[in-house]
């Protein structure tokens, strides 16, 4: 706005010099009369001016004053319709926003009649994705009861195909095994995709309500109503789980961030397993399953951002190995993300230089930074640590197309084998020299020995049943296992001996409870005719003398081993052993238990996964996470301020899938096999060809 003129200012004007003419003595003095005339008007109205002036001070000043106001109000006004302007401006460029948006919406619902017009079945309708806010209350307000009802629909429609894909995979378990090609190795298969959900919600499990839901299987020994109020009875146990989860990973994430390791009572780092913050690549595949996306994401992150592997000093080849490159693995199998395989390459390559050229076994220790390996507490060579990381090599051969991961830990095996030389059960010390031979004469199914047994099994079906050398092994070792091993007490516990110089021992490791979930996955599993018809039942049994190690205790925690008296009675056939009564939040019980209840579908399994829930939050919980306990025969317990990374990774993972309605919708044991420390990695159905040469580097 242009500023107001100026008013104009008085001049003083000089008279004009006139010309003198000729004969002019009376024409130059009237001049010189006209000049001091105008002189003397001049000098008269100038002391007007100044008596004006000097008795008038005030009345000036406050004009001056009225006048800078003036100034002061024209600019604000001016300001004022400036701002006006602008507003008009926005006004104008909403409203035609608004009118665009009233115009879509009234064609989203001209199409949406259309459509209702041309197809009445609801069946048929799509789902209208309806832009928010309107002018038009009445539209919008049809357009939103359009969209519930649309939303209705696409629900039973999820439940149809759930429906037929139960039955596509009952056809394709009796069908003959199609080679399918394996995919590039940067191109992973990607993990089922779930339709759109809110980012900020939890993933439900499958909703129970609809036989559709419920495996075949399940169906044959239970009503789908008995199957309904058990997954409604287990819900308040999934959420504790999954809570229990969500508080552990929190104390970690505020308290010992990039540790390994944390101690959750008093919230320090704990323990040094390599550097490598094992306890996020532990989680990983927990986190995922759990649908905790955004710790997921976070501990991704870390991942590409932070995870290094140069720890100075020797770390457990063994532990490494089935927890930081398990998990990383496992990770990249479930969410296809490139970051997880490159790292696990990384890890992998350096993990190479633990194997012993002249025996084909891994060092117990390896140094990380400079690739020295060397040997541990033991100076032979541990079976379980030799023969428990196939699965995790093989995964990366076939991802990485790159044989030599393969090669080195099937050779590992082999070489067990030779040893083994066809007896079925061997001892937990090879030598670290020389031809495979044992070295001593324990054979257990706990610590040392366990997970070789379990990986037997699993190679075999790793590989989609096509090497029979591996399942030909385990069924050996089975046989003997159950013929050597196996026993009941005249209470009824089922449990699993050890043996020392041919002699039994009756005693038996939280740790072998595995065996329970083993037994029940092999023979649902590998081909029926391989399948020895006692396996099951031991099974059960195993499984539920687990259950009572916790059970029979005032805690309702498990102790670290047992000892059995085969003709103690109920209550007498049982006790801790050796006073190893400490209970380090193992996973093991808790596997067994999910193994029996994803095959039956018995909701007995679900109860005692929830009590034994019940008792790790109960006794365990700490302000940080959870702590295992010292003598499960006291309560109230005493922690012992450890939380060892499988907490995460195994336990709270085994007790969650039991609670979900139907844990096949989370977990596919048909498409995945999962390693000891519970990572699910993907099962390679591709030809048998390209499978020998993916996995054994042929």
């Amino acid at each position: 706005m242009p500023l107001p003129a100026e008013k104009p200012s008085r001049r003083k004007h000089h008279a004009a010099d006139v010309p003198n003419g000729t004969g002019g003595g009376g024409r130059g003095f009237l001049s010189v009369r006209t000049v001091f005339c105008g002189v003397a008007v001049v000098f008269t109205i100038c002391s007007f001016q100044l008596v004006l002036l000097f008795s008038h001070t005030d009345p000036a000043y406050e004009s001056q004053s009225q006048n800078a106001r003036l100034w002061h109000y024209l600019q604000v006004h001016e300001a004022n319709l400036t701002a006006l302007a602008l507003q008009q401006r926005e006004l104008t460029r909403l409203m035609g926003q608004l009118n665009n948006l009233l115009v879509g919406q009234q064609k989203e619902l001209h199409q949406v009649e259309d459509q209702l017009a041309q197809q009445p079945s609801p069946a048929q309708l799509p789902v209208a994705n309806l832009p928010e806010g309107s002018a038009d209350t009445a539209v919008l307000r049809k357009m939103k009861e359009l969209k519930k009802q649309h939303q209705e629909e696409l629900n039973r429609q999820y439940n149809e195909i759930a429906k037929l894909q139960a039955a596509v995979s009952r056809l394709s378990s009796d069908a003959p095994a199609v080679p399918v090609q394996t995919m590039p190795p940067e191109m992973p298969t990607e993990a089922p995709q779930s339709p759109p959900e809110d980012p900020g919600s939890e993933k439900s499990p499958s909703p129970p309500g609809s036989s559709a839901e419920w495996p075949e299987q399940w169906l044959h020994r239970f009503s789908a109503s008995d199957l309904e109020a058990s997954a409604k009875e287990a819900e308040q146990w999934r959420l504790m789980a999954r809570n229990a989860a969500i508080h552990a990973w929190k104390g970690y994430r505020e308290r010992a961030w990039g540790k390994d390791e944390m101690k959750p009572v008093s919230g320090a780092p704990g323990r040094v397993w390599g550097n490598t913050g094992l306890q996020i690549l532990d989680a990983l595949s927990t986190l995922w399953i759990m649908d905790l996306k955004e710790q997921f994401d976070e501990a991704a992150d870390w991942v590409s951002q932070s995870l290094k592997f140069d720890h100075p000093a020797p770390v457990s080849f063994f532990e490494i190995t089935i927890r930081a490159l398990g998990g990383l693995l496992s990770a990249h199998a479930l969410s296809g993300r490139p970051i997880f395989l490159q790292k696990a390459r990384e890890l992998g390559d350096k993990l190479l230089k633990a194997f012993n050229g002249q025996t084909g076994f891994p060092f117990t220790q390896l140094n990380l930074r400079t690739g020295e390996g060397k040997k541990g507490w033991y100076s032979g060579v541990v079976l379980a640590e030799a023969g428990t990381v196939q699965l995790e090599f093989r995964y990366l051969s076939q991802q990485s197309n790159d044989p030599k991961y393969a090669a080195a830990g099937d050779r590992a095996m082999r070489q067990i084998l030779q040893a083994e030389n066809g007896q079925g059960l061997v001892p937990w010390g090879l030598a670290s020299s020389g031809p495979p031979r044992f070295t001593n004469s324990h054979i257990t199914f706990g610590a040392m020995g366990d997970s070789y047994y379990e990986y037997l099994l699993k190679m075999y079906l790793q590989t989609d049943r096509s090497e029979p050398e591996w399942i030909n092994a385990w069924r050996r070792a089975m046989d003997k296992m159950m013929s050597r091993l196996i026993f009941t007490s005249k209470g009824g516990l089922t449990y699993i001996a050890e043996e020392k110089n041919s002699r039994t021992d009756h005693k038996m490791d939280h740790l072998a409870c595995f065996v329970g979930g083993m037994l029940i996955y092999g023979s649902r599993q590998i081909n029926p005719e391989d399948v020895d018809s006692r396996w099951e039942q031991t099974a059960a049994g195993i499984t539920e003398t687990c259950y009572e190690m916790y059970h029979r205790q005032p805690s309702h925690l498990a102790p670290e081993a047992s000892r059995f008296n085969p003709q103690g009675v109920r209550g007498q056939d049982m006790s801790v052993w050796n006073n190893a009564g400490q209970y380090l939040l193992r996973p093991e019980a808790a596997e067994a238990i999910f193994y029996m209840f994803y095959y039956t579908g018995d909701p007995k399994y679900r109860r005692w996964a929830g009590e034994i829930m019940e008792a790790i939050e109960k006794n365990c919980r700490t302000t940080h996470g959870y702590s295992a306990v010292t003598d499960v025969r006291r309560s109230p317990v005493t922690l012992r301020n450890e939380m060892e990374t499988f907490f995460l990774a195994e336990t709270l993972k085994y007790l969650y899938l039991t609670f979900v309605p139907n844990p096949r919708t989370v977990l596919n044991l048909d498409d995945f096999v999962i390693t000891t420390e519970a990572h699910p990695l993907r099962i390679a159905k591709v030809g048998k060809a390209n499978r020998q040469q993916r996995f054994l580097g042929k």
